[in-house]
Protein backbone atom coordinates (compact mmCIF):
# COMPACT_ATOMS: atom_id res chain seq x y z
CA UNK A 1 0.00 0.00 0.00
CA UNK A 2 1.05 3.65 -1.14
CA UNK A 3 0.45 7.11 0.64
CA UNK A 4 0.56 10.23 -1.15
CA UNK A 5 -0.86 13.28 -1.93
CA UNK A 6 -1.93 14.29 -5.21
CA UNK A 7 -1.60 17.82 -6.67
CA UNK A 8 -2.07 17.37 -10.05
CA UNK A 9 -5.40 19.83 -9.33
CA UNK A 10 -6.13 23.08 -7.87
CA UNK A 11 -6.57 21.37 -4.22
CA UNK A 12 -4.25 18.93 -2.47
CA UNK A 13 -6.17 15.74 -2.15
CA UNK A 14 -4.57 13.00 0.23
CA UNK A 15 -4.84 9.09 -0.69
CA UNK A 16 -3.86 5.57 -0.24
CA UNK A 17 -3.52 2.87 -3.11
CA UNK A 18 -3.16 -0.79 -3.27
CA UNK A 19 -2.29 -2.13 -6.43
CA UNK A 20 -4.83 -5.29 -7.59
CA UNK A 21 -3.66 -8.59 -7.88
CA UNK A 22 -3.21 -10.88 -10.82
CA UNK A 23 -4.72 -10.12 -14.25
CA UNK A 24 -8.33 -8.14 -12.19
CA UNK A 25 -8.84 -5.01 -14.28
CA UNK A 26 -10.75 -3.12 -11.97
CA UNK A 27 -10.38 -0.19 -9.48
CA UNK A 28 -12.58 -0.12 -6.46
CA UNK A 29 -12.60 4.14 -4.95
CA UNK A 30 -13.46 4.54 -1.07
CA UNK A 31 -15.02 7.64 -0.16
CA UNK A 32 -14.77 7.98 3.61
CA UNK A 33 -17.27 8.63 6.41
CA UNK A 34 -17.33 11.17 9.59
CA UNK A 35 -14.83 9.96 12.04
CA UNK A 36 -12.97 7.93 9.75
CA UNK A 37 -10.03 5.83 11.44
CA UNK A 38 -6.81 8.21 10.49
CA UNK A 39 -9.50 9.56 7.59
CA UNK A 40 -10.36 6.19 5.71
CA UNK A 41 -12.82 4.00 6.02
CA UNK A 42 -12.40 0.17 5.01
CA UNK A 43 -8.46 0.49 4.85
CA UNK A 44 -7.67 -2.11 7.66
CA UNK A 45 -7.79 -5.59 6.63
CA UNK A 46 -12.05 -5.65 5.61
CA UNK A 47 -10.55 -5.30 2.03
CA UNK A 48 -8.37 -7.93 2.20
CA UNK A 49 -9.81 -10.55 0.61
CA UNK A 50 -10.84 -8.21 -2.98
CA UNK A 51 -8.38 -8.39 -5.96
CA UNK A 52 -9.27 -5.09 -7.19
CA UNK A 53 -7.07 -2.06 -7.01
CA UNK A 54 -8.03 0.08 -4.08
CA UNK A 55 -7.85 3.98 -3.99
CA UNK A 56 -8.23 5.32 -0.83
CA UNK A 57 -9.88 9.18 -0.70
CA UNK A 58 -8.89 11.36 2.67
CA UNK A 59 -12.22 14.08 2.88
CA UNK A 60 -9.44 16.12 4.83
CA UNK A 61 -9.21 19.94 3.81
CA UNK A 62 -8.01 22.60 5.59
CA UNK A 63 -8.97 20.54 8.15
CA UNK A 64 -12.48 20.28 6.98
CA UNK A 65 -14.81 17.60 5.56
CA UNK A 66 -15.85 18.40 2.58
CA UNK A 67 -18.43 15.45 1.13
CA UNK A 68 -15.89 15.74 -1.24
CA UNK A 69 -17.36 18.57 -3.27
CA UNK A 70 -16.97 22.54 -1.76
CA UNK A 71 -15.48 25.25 0.23
CA UNK A 72 -17.62 27.96 0.52
CA UNK A 73 -19.77 26.85 -2.42
CA UNK A 74 -16.91 26.32 -4.82
CA UNK A 75 -16.28 22.96 -6.35
CA UNK A 76 -12.62 22.50 -6.89
CA UNK A 77 -12.22 20.43 -4.13
CA UNK A 78 -14.74 18.26 -6.91
CA UNK A 79 -12.87 18.60 -9.65
CA UNK A 80 -9.51 17.66 -7.42
CA UNK A 81 -10.59 14.61 -6.28
CA UNK A 82 -11.83 13.53 -9.93
CA UNK A 83 -8.78 14.00 -11.06
CA UNK A 84 -6.82 12.04 -8.64
CA UNK A 85 -9.24 8.80 -9.28
CA UNK A 86 -8.77 9.84 -13.69
CA UNK A 87 -5.44 10.12 -13.47
CA UNK A 88 -5.39 6.64 -11.40
CA UNK A 89 -7.71 5.14 -14.14
CA UNK A 90 -5.32 6.25 -16.71
CA UNK A 91 -2.25 4.83 -15.22
CA UNK A 92 -4.30 1.43 -14.85
CA UNK A 93 -5.70 1.25 -18.52
CA UNK A 94 -9.53 1.58 -17.13
CA UNK A 95 -12.25 3.48 -18.16
CA UNK A 96 -15.65 4.57 -16.04
CA UNK A 97 -17.22 0.97 -16.46
CA UNK A 98 -14.37 -0.59 -14.89
CA UNK A 99 -14.27 1.57 -11.54
CA UNK A 100 -16.96 0.96 -8.85
CA UNK A 101 -17.49 3.31 -5.74
CA UNK A 102 -17.76 2.57 -2.03
CA UNK A 103 -18.44 5.17 0.80
CA UNK A 104 -20.74 4.81 4.06
CA UNK A 105 -22.35 7.86 5.00
CA UNK A 106 -20.93 10.74 4.09
CA UNK A 107 -18.61 8.39 1.84
CA UNK A 108 -22.18 6.84 0.49
CA UNK A 109 -23.54 10.02 -0.54
CA UNK A 110 -20.08 11.15 -2.35
CA UNK A 111 -20.42 7.56 -3.69
CA UNK A 112 -23.84 8.72 -5.75
CA UNK A 113 -22.71 12.05 -6.40
CA UNK A 114 -19.50 11.30 -8.23
CA UNK A 115 -21.15 8.19 -9.91
CA UNK A 116 -23.87 9.39 -11.24
CA UNK A 117 -22.50 12.96 -12.09
CA UNK A 118 -19.52 11.27 -13.58
CA UNK A 119 -20.65 8.19 -15.27
CA UNK A 120 -19.10 5.98 -12.96
CA UNK A 121 -21.05 2.96 -13.68
CA UNK A 122 -20.84 1.11 -10.15
CA UNK A 123 -21.91 2.79 -6.85
CA UNK A 124 -22.09 0.77 -3.59
CA UNK A 125 -23.56 2.94 -1.45
CA UNK A 126 -24.76 2.33 2.11
CA UNK A 127 -26.89 4.85 4.80
CA UNK A 128 -25.99 8.09 2.47
CA UNK A 129 -27.29 11.14 3.26
CA UNK A 130 -29.28 12.49 -0.13
CA UNK A 131 -29.99 16.31 1.88
CA UNK A 132 -26.71 17.47 2.06
CA UNK A 133 -27.22 21.10 2.26
CA UNK A 134 -29.68 20.79 5.41
CA UNK A 135 -27.28 18.15 6.96
CA UNK A 136 -24.18 19.91 7.24
CA UNK A 137 -26.26 23.04 8.03
CA UNK A 138 -26.69 20.98 11.35
CA UNK A 139 -23.14 20.42 11.78
CA UNK A 140 -21.76 24.04 11.80
CA UNK A 141 -18.50 24.11 11.57
CA UNK A 142 -18.47 21.73 8.53
CA UNK A 143 -21.38 23.71 7.00
CA UNK A 144 -19.85 27.00 7.22
CA UNK A 145 -16.67 25.57 5.77
CA UNK A 146 -18.82 23.99 2.50
CA UNK A 147 -21.90 26.80 2.54
CA UNK A 148 -19.81 29.57 3.56
CA UNK A 149 -19.45 31.27 6.90
CA UNK A 150 -23.35 32.42 7.05
CA UNK A 151 -24.40 29.21 5.37
CA UNK A 152 -27.14 30.90 3.53
CA UNK A 153 -30.58 28.96 2.53
CA UNK A 154 -29.77 29.18 -0.76
CA UNK A 155 -26.50 27.54 -0.67
CA UNK A 156 -28.04 24.96 1.54
CA UNK A 157 -30.91 24.32 -1.40
CA UNK A 158 -28.41 24.00 -4.29
CA UNK A 159 -26.42 21.09 -1.66
CA UNK A 160 -29.83 19.71 -1.13
CA UNK A 161 -30.51 19.28 -4.71
CA UNK A 162 -27.10 18.03 -5.90
CA UNK A 163 -27.86 14.32 -5.38
CA UNK A 164 -31.54 14.37 -6.35
CA UNK A 165 -31.51 16.43 -9.01
CA UNK A 166 -29.37 14.05 -10.76
CA UNK A 167 -31.28 11.21 -9.99
CA UNK A 168 -34.52 13.31 -11.59
CA UNK A 169 -32.52 13.86 -14.95
CA UNK A 170 -31.66 10.61 -15.21
CA UNK A 171 -33.33 8.17 -12.86
CA UNK A 172 -30.12 6.10 -12.52
CA UNK A 173 -29.83 4.92 -15.98
CA UNK A 174 -27.04 3.15 -17.45
CA UNK A 175 -25.75 2.66 -13.59
CA UNK A 176 -25.36 -0.83 -11.57
CA UNK A 177 -26.21 1.29 -7.61
CA UNK A 178 -26.30 -1.14 -4.69
CA UNK A 179 -28.22 0.79 -1.69
CA UNK A 180 -27.80 -0.39 1.71
CA UNK A 181 -30.12 0.96 4.44
CA UNK A 182 -32.04 -0.03 7.63
CA UNK A 183 -35.69 1.39 9.05
CA UNK A 184 -33.77 1.42 12.02
CA UNK A 185 -31.20 4.07 11.03
CA UNK A 186 -32.29 7.44 12.72
CA UNK A 187 -31.91 9.20 9.38
CA UNK A 188 -33.88 6.61 7.31
CA UNK A 189 -37.21 8.50 6.97
CA UNK A 190 -35.65 12.15 5.77
CA UNK A 191 -32.91 10.62 4.19
CA UNK A 192 -33.21 7.15 2.31
CA UNK A 193 -37.59 6.79 2.02
CA UNK A 194 -38.25 10.08 0.04
CA UNK A 195 -35.68 9.30 -2.48
CA UNK A 196 -36.55 5.88 -3.28
CA UNK A 197 -39.01 6.37 -6.21
CA UNK A 198 -36.02 8.59 -7.73
CA UNK A 199 -34.37 5.41 -8.99
CA UNK A 200 -37.05 4.24 -10.86
CA UNK A 201 -35.47 4.46 -14.45
CA UNK A 202 -32.39 2.36 -12.92
CA UNK A 203 -32.49 -0.86 -14.90
CA UNK A 204 -30.37 -2.33 -12.28
CA UNK A 205 -31.36 -0.82 -8.78
CA UNK A 206 -30.73 -3.00 -6.01
CA UNK A 207 -31.64 -2.32 -2.33
CA UNK A 208 -30.93 -3.95 0.48
CA UNK A 209 -32.63 -3.57 3.72
CA UNK A 210 -31.69 -4.74 7.14
CA UNK A 211 -34.17 -5.96 9.69
CA UNK A 212 -32.22 -7.15 12.72
CA UNK A 213 -31.85 -7.21 15.69
CA UNK A 214 -28.22 -6.39 15.88
CA UNK A 215 -29.11 -3.22 14.02
CA UNK A 216 -30.57 -0.30 15.90
CA UNK A 217 -28.78 2.77 14.56
CA UNK A 218 -27.24 5.01 11.36
CA UNK A 219 -23.57 3.41 12.22
CA UNK A 220 -24.43 -0.42 12.63
CA UNK A 221 -26.11 -0.88 9.10
CA UNK A 222 -22.00 -1.07 7.31
CA UNK A 223 -20.37 -3.69 10.00
CA UNK A 224 -23.40 -5.44 9.29
CA UNK A 225 -23.82 -5.74 5.79
CA UNK A 226 -19.66 -5.94 5.46
CA UNK A 227 -20.19 -9.73 3.74
CA UNK A 228 -22.45 -8.92 1.08
CA UNK A 229 -21.08 -5.60 0.46
CA UNK A 230 -17.59 -7.32 -0.31
CA UNK A 231 -19.22 -10.37 -2.22
CA UNK A 232 -20.94 -7.01 -4.85
CA UNK A 233 -17.66 -5.67 -4.81
CA UNK A 234 -15.93 -8.89 -5.73
CA UNK A 235 -18.45 -9.84 -8.17
CA UNK A 236 -18.05 -6.42 -9.90
CA UNK A 237 -14.03 -6.72 -10.20
CA UNK A 238 -14.47 -9.86 -11.69
CA UNK A 239 -16.85 -8.23 -14.73
CA UNK A 240 -20.09 -10.10 -13.00
CA UNK A 241 -22.76 -7.54 -12.29
CA UNK A 242 -25.18 -9.11 -9.26
CA UNK A 243 -29.20 -8.25 -9.88
CA UNK A 244 -30.20 -8.66 -6.28
CA UNK A 245 -33.51 -6.34 -6.52
CA UNK A 246 -34.97 -5.98 -3.32
CA UNK A 247 -34.06 -7.56 -0.72
CA UNK A 248 -35.10 -7.45 3.23
CA UNK A 249 -31.70 -9.17 5.24
CA UNK A 250 -31.62 -10.02 8.86
CA UNK A 251 -34.37 -12.13 11.88
CA UNK A 252 -35.92 -9.05 13.73
CA UNK A 253 -38.94 -11.31 14.54
CA UNK A 254 -38.75 -12.06 17.83
CA UNK A 255 -40.92 -14.72 19.78
CA UNK A 256 -40.91 -13.31 23.18
CA UNK A 257 -41.75 -15.95 24.98
CA UNK A 258 -38.73 -18.36 23.41
CA UNK A 259 -36.73 -15.05 24.34
CA UNK A 260 -37.66 -15.36 27.58
CA UNK A 261 -37.50 -19.06 28.47
CA UNK A 262 -33.95 -19.08 26.79
CA UNK A 263 -32.70 -16.06 28.50
CA UNK A 264 -33.66 -17.18 31.84
CA UNK A 265 -31.90 -20.33 30.76
CA UNK A 266 -29.14 -18.72 30.23
CA UNK A 267 -28.70 -16.96 33.84
CA UNK A 268 -29.38 -19.92 35.15
CA UNK A 269 -26.69 -21.86 33.71
CA UNK A 270 -22.89 -20.82 35.07
CA UNK A 271 -22.06 -18.36 32.74
CA UNK A 272 -20.45 -15.48 33.34
CA UNK A 273 -18.23 -13.26 30.70
CA UNK A 274 -15.77 -11.44 31.48
CA UNK A 275 -13.44 -9.31 28.47
CA UNK A 276 -11.01 -6.79 28.39
CA UNK A 277 -11.15 -4.30 26.09
CA UNK A 278 -8.52 -1.71 27.23
CA UNK A 279 -5.27 -1.96 29.53
CA UNK A 280 -2.14 -0.01 30.78
CA UNK A 281 0.50 0.53 33.27
CA UNK A 282 1.19 3.58 35.05
CA UNK A 283 3.81 3.39 37.70
CA UNK A 284 2.84 0.50 40.17
CA UNK A 285 -0.97 0.32 38.76
CA UNK A 286 -2.81 -1.35 36.76
CA UNK A 287 -5.31 0.34 34.49
CA UNK A 288 -7.80 -2.15 33.04
CA UNK A 289 -11.55 -1.55 31.64
CA UNK A 290 -13.89 -4.09 29.55
CA UNK A 291 -17.40 -5.81 30.20
CA UNK A 292 -18.25 -8.08 32.70
CA UNK A 293 -21.83 -9.00 33.49
CA UNK A 294 -24.03 -12.30 34.01
CA UNK A 295 -25.58 -13.33 30.99
CA UNK A 296 -29.07 -14.04 30.53
CA UNK A 297 -32.15 -11.96 31.81
CA UNK A 298 -33.45 -12.76 35.03
CA UNK A 299 -37.41 -13.29 34.99
CA UNK A 300 -37.55 -10.59 37.88
CA UNK A 301 -36.53 -7.95 36.04
CA UNK A 302 -32.77 -6.28 36.38
CA UNK A 303 -30.80 -6.41 39.53
CA UNK A 304 -27.00 -4.36 40.53
CA UNK A 305 -24.34 -6.55 41.05
CA UNK A 306 -21.22 -6.29 42.78
CA UNK A 307 -17.55 -6.58 39.88
CA UNK A 308 -13.86 -7.33 41.92
CA UNK A 309 -11.01 -8.72 40.10
CA UNK A 310 -9.20 -10.92 41.20
CA UNK A 311 -5.21 -11.63 41.27
CA UNK A 312 -3.88 -14.97 41.99
CA UNK A 313 -0.61 -16.90 41.82
CA UNK A 314 2.09 -18.53 43.85
CA UNK A 315 -0.83 -19.90 46.40
CA UNK A 316 -1.85 -16.42 47.16
CA UNK A 317 -4.41 -14.17 46.38
CA UNK A 318 -5.68 -10.89 46.19
CA UNK A 319 -9.10 -9.43 45.56
CA UNK A 320 -9.83 -5.53 44.20
CA UNK A 321 -13.23 -3.96 43.93
CA UNK A 322 -14.22 -2.54 40.64
CA UNK A 323 -16.92 -0.01 39.42
CA UNK A 324 -19.52 -0.48 37.50
CA UNK A 325 -19.43 1.22 34.15
CA UNK A 326 -22.02 2.17 31.04
CA UNK A 327 -21.64 -0.63 28.45
CA UNK A 328 -22.63 0.31 24.97
CA UNK A 329 -23.40 -2.03 21.70
CA UNK A 330 -23.46 -5.33 23.84
CA UNK A 331 -26.94 -6.73 21.65
CA UNK A 332 -24.29 -7.23 18.86
CA UNK A 333 -20.94 -8.10 20.67
CA UNK A 334 -22.70 -10.91 22.74
CA UNK A 335 -25.04 -12.10 20.34
CA UNK A 336 -26.39 -15.40 21.68
CA UNK A 337 -29.65 -16.88 20.19
CA UNK A 338 -30.90 -13.40 20.63
CA UNK A 339 -30.21 -9.95 21.49
CA UNK A 340 -29.65 -8.56 24.88
CA UNK A 341 -28.30 -5.01 26.25
CA UNK A 342 -26.06 -5.25 29.02
CA UNK A 343 -26.20 -1.40 30.06
CA UNK A 344 -24.39 -1.66 32.80
CA UNK A 345 -21.41 -4.34 32.32
CA UNK A 346 -18.84 -2.65 31.78
CA UNK A 347 -16.19 -2.21 34.74
CA UNK A 348 -13.01 -0.23 35.43
CA UNK A 349 -11.05 0.87 38.35
CA UNK A 350 -13.00 2.11 41.36
CA UNK A 351 -9.70 5.29 41.38
CA UNK A 352 -8.51 7.15 37.90
CA UNK A 353 -4.84 6.14 39.36
CA UNK A 354 -5.89 2.51 38.73
CA UNK A 355 -5.60 -0.56 40.46
CA UNK A 356 -2.53 -1.26 42.81
CA UNK A 357 -0.06 -3.82 43.59
CA UNK A 358 1.86 -2.12 46.12
CA UNK A 359 3.03 -5.30 48.05
CA UNK A 360 2.57 -7.76 45.64
CA UNK A 361 5.73 -10.07 45.54
CA UNK A 362 7.21 -11.26 42.63
CA UNK A 363 5.88 -13.99 40.17
CA UNK A 364 3.20 -14.61 37.57
CA UNK A 365 -0.10 -14.58 38.00
CA UNK A 366 -3.28 -15.03 36.62
CA UNK A 367 -6.29 -12.60 36.09
CA UNK A 368 -10.04 -13.31 36.44
CA UNK A 369 -13.09 -11.54 37.12
CA UNK A 370 -15.96 -12.00 40.13
CA UNK A 371 -19.70 -11.01 39.54
CA UNK A 372 -21.97 -11.10 41.97
CA UNK A 373 -25.72 -10.30 42.18
CA UNK A 374 -26.98 -10.55 45.95
CA UNK A 375 -30.84 -10.46 44.89
CA UNK A 376 -30.70 -13.30 42.68
CA UNK A 377 -28.23 -15.56 44.88
CA UNK A 378 -25.39 -15.40 42.06
CA UNK A 379 -21.86 -15.69 43.20
CA UNK A 380 -19.04 -16.42 39.85
CA UNK A 381 -16.22 -15.89 39.00
CA UNK A 382 -14.33 -17.13 35.19
CA UNK A 383 -11.08 -16.14 33.38
CA UNK A 384 -10.44 -12.53 31.96
CA UNK A 385 -9.66 -13.13 28.15
CA UNK A 386 -8.75 -10.05 26.20
CA UNK A 387 -10.74 -9.29 23.23
CA UNK A 388 -7.09 -8.37 20.90
CA UNK A 389 -4.32 -9.95 22.11
CA UNK A 390 -1.53 -7.61 23.27
CA UNK A 391 2.05 -7.41 25.56
CA UNK A 392 2.56 -4.45 27.63
CA UNK A 393 5.81 -4.17 29.58
CA UNK A 394 6.86 -1.48 31.69
CA UNK A 395 9.92 -0.57 34.44
CA UNK A 396 9.07 0.18 37.79
CA UNK A 397 12.13 0.86 39.97
CA UNK A 398 14.17 -2.63 40.24
CA UNK A 399 10.95 -4.41 39.00
CA UNK A 400 9.98 -4.96 35.30
CA UNK A 401 5.62 -5.19 35.30
CA UNK A 402 4.38 -7.49 31.98
CA UNK A 403 0.41 -7.28 31.11
CA UNK A 404 -0.14 -10.37 28.06
CA UNK A 405 -3.49 -11.29 27.33
CA UNK A 406 -5.26 -12.90 24.50
CA UNK A 407 -8.38 -14.95 24.02
CA UNK A 408 -7.59 -17.40 26.45
CA UNK A 409 -6.18 -15.39 29.46
CA UNK A 410 -4.76 -12.57 30.92
CA UNK A 411 -1.49 -13.02 33.01
CA UNK A 412 0.51 -10.65 35.10
CA UNK A 413 4.54 -10.84 35.41
CA UNK A 414 6.58 -9.14 38.06
CA UNK A 415 9.93 -9.83 37.86
CA UNK A 416 13.63 -8.22 38.67
CA UNK A 417 14.16 -5.74 35.72
CA UNK A 418 18.13 -7.08 36.24
CA UNK A 419 17.68 -10.14 34.29
CA UNK A 420 20.16 -12.65 32.95
CA UNK A 421 23.80 -11.89 32.36
CA UNK A 422 24.00 -14.38 28.86
CA UNK A 423 27.41 -15.07 26.81
CA UNK A 424 25.18 -14.76 23.61
CA UNK A 425 24.67 -10.89 24.20
CA UNK A 426 26.34 -8.55 21.82
CA UNK A 427 26.53 -5.50 23.79
CA UNK A 428 28.13 -2.16 23.14
CA UNK A 429 27.75 1.12 24.60
CA UNK A 430 28.68 3.69 21.89
CA UNK A 431 27.67 7.19 23.69
CA UNK A 432 26.77 8.34 26.99
CA UNK A 433 26.41 11.36 29.30
CA UNK A 434 25.25 12.89 32.38
CA UNK A 435 24.44 16.64 32.67
CA UNK A 436 22.87 18.58 35.00
CA UNK A 437 21.23 15.07 36.37
CA UNK A 438 20.09 13.92 32.88
CA UNK A 439 21.25 10.96 32.08
CA UNK A 440 21.85 9.46 28.02
CA UNK A 441 22.64 6.22 26.62
CA UNK A 442 22.26 4.69 23.32
CA UNK A 443 24.34 1.39 21.83
CA UNK A 444 23.92 -1.94 20.57
CA UNK A 445 22.04 -4.86 22.39
CA UNK A 446 21.15 -7.63 20.84
CA UNK A 447 21.25 -11.68 21.69
CA UNK A 448 22.29 -14.03 19.15
CA UNK A 449 19.64 -15.70 17.84
CA UNK A 450 17.19 -13.82 18.99
CA UNK A 451 16.38 -11.69 15.63
CA UNK A 452 15.55 -7.77 16.16
CA UNK A 453 14.23 -7.34 12.78
CA UNK A 454 11.50 -5.01 13.23
CA UNK A 455 10.57 -2.24 15.45
CA UNK A 456 8.85 -3.30 18.89
CA UNK A 457 10.92 -7.04 18.80
CA UNK A 458 11.62 -5.89 22.50
CA UNK A 459 11.53 -3.46 25.42
CA UNK A 460 14.40 -1.64 26.59
CA UNK A 461 15.24 -0.41 30.04
CA UNK A 462 18.14 1.85 31.65
CA UNK A 463 18.33 0.82 34.71
CA UNK A 464 20.47 2.29 37.96
CA UNK A 465 21.12 0.77 40.98
CA UNK A 466 22.39 2.42 44.36
CA UNK A 467 22.41 1.31 47.96
CA UNK A 468 19.23 2.89 48.92
CA UNK A 469 16.98 2.74 45.33
CA UNK A 470 16.94 1.06 42.21
CA UNK A 471 15.21 3.28 39.47
CA UNK A 472 14.71 2.26 35.90
CA UNK A 473 13.27 3.61 32.71
CA UNK A 474 12.19 3.46 29.35
CA UNK A 475 14.70 3.34 26.45
CA UNK A 476 13.80 3.75 22.73
CA UNK A 477 15.12 1.61 19.99
CA UNK A 478 16.05 2.41 16.21
CA UNK A 479 17.11 0.77 13.03
CA UNK A 480 20.97 1.61 12.75
CA UNK A 481 22.55 -1.87 11.10
CA UNK A 482 25.57 0.12 10.01
CA UNK A 483 26.24 0.33 13.96
CA UNK A 484 25.05 -3.38 14.54
CA UNK A 485 27.31 -5.23 11.64
CA UNK A 486 30.28 -4.94 13.78
CA UNK A 487 28.86 -7.51 16.39
CA UNK A 488 27.54 -9.91 14.25
CA UNK A 489 28.84 -13.55 14.66
CA UNK A 490 30.22 -14.77 11.41
CA UNK A 491 27.89 -17.89 9.91
CA UNK A 492 25.14 -15.86 11.91
CA UNK A 493 22.59 -14.93 9.19
CA UNK A 494 19.93 -13.48 11.64
CA UNK A 495 18.92 -9.99 11.17
CA UNK A 496 19.24 -7.45 14.04
CA UNK A 497 18.78 -3.87 12.40
CA UNK A 498 16.54 -2.76 15.02
CA UNK A 499 19.01 -3.80 18.11
CA UNK A 500 19.68 -0.02 18.87
CA UNK A 501 18.67 1.52 22.11
CA UNK A 502 18.90 5.18 23.32
CA UNK A 503 16.80 7.48 25.14
CA UNK A 504 13.73 8.59 24.07
CA UNK A 505 14.66 11.84 21.23
CA UNK A 506 18.46 10.97 22.28
CA UNK A 507 17.45 13.91 24.56
CA UNK A 508 18.51 11.89 28.46
CA UNK A 509 16.05 10.70 31.35
CA UNK A 510 15.81 13.55 34.34
CA UNK A 511 16.95 11.73 37.50
CA UNK A 512 15.71 15.16 39.62
CA UNK A 513 14.23 13.09 42.12
CA UNK A 514 17.13 10.09 42.76
CA UNK A 515 18.83 10.15 46.23
CA UNK A 516 22.11 11.30 45.84
CA UNK A 517 25.21 8.66 45.53
CA UNK A 518 26.92 5.77 43.76
CA UNK A 519 25.32 3.94 40.85
CA UNK A 520 25.60 0.82 39.23
CA UNK A 521 24.34 1.58 35.18
CA UNK A 522 22.72 -1.36 33.45
CA UNK A 523 20.48 -1.80 30.40
CA UNK A 524 18.25 -4.44 30.04
CA UNK A 525 16.39 -5.74 27.14
CA UNK A 526 12.93 -7.70 27.53
CA UNK A 527 11.37 -10.17 24.88
CA UNK A 528 9.61 -13.10 24.83
CA UNK A 529 9.90 -14.90 28.21
CA UNK A 530 12.74 -14.00 28.51
CA UNK A 531 14.98 -10.76 30.19
CA UNK A 532 18.73 -10.17 29.53
CA UNK A 533 21.16 -7.38 31.39
CA UNK A 534 24.26 -5.99 30.48
CA UNK A 535 26.73 -3.81 32.59
CA UNK A 536 26.77 -0.34 31.27
CA UNK A 537 29.19 1.64 34.04
CA UNK A 538 28.62 3.55 36.59
CA UNK A 539 27.73 7.41 37.93
CA UNK A 540 27.26 9.41 40.70
CA UNK A 541 24.68 11.46 41.07
CA UNK A 542 25.45 14.67 43.55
Amino acid sequence: MTTGTDTSGAVPVEYRFRAGEGDVGHLIVVFSGFAAPNGYHFAGKSLNGLRANVLWIRDDFDGHYSYYMCRSMNFDIEASVLRLIENTMGQLGLGRDQVSLLGVSKGGSAALYFGLKHGFRNIVTVVPQFLVGSYVRDRAETGRYMLGPDMPPMHVDLLDGAIPELLKRYGAQGHNVYLFTSEADEQYETEISPHLQLFWACENFNLIRTNSQLVRQHGEVSGYNLPLVLGVLSALSDGAVPRLGFVENGQARVDPVQRQQYLAGLRASDALTAVLNKQDIRGNNLLLSGHAFIPGESPHGEFPSVKSLVIEGGGRHWEFPLATTEAKHTYSLYFDRFARDYTDGGFEPEAKTGIPMAGMPGGVFELSVRVASPAEGIDRRTKLVARRPFDIRRPFGGLEISLIGDEQRVRLVRRPVIGHFSQETAFSLEKSWLKDRTLHVEGVFFVHGIEAAAHGHANYYLVLRGAQATYSFRLGMSRKPLAVRPHLRRGDFGTYDFAYFATSGYKGVALTNAHPGDYEVYVSMSTGGSLFTASAGAVTLP
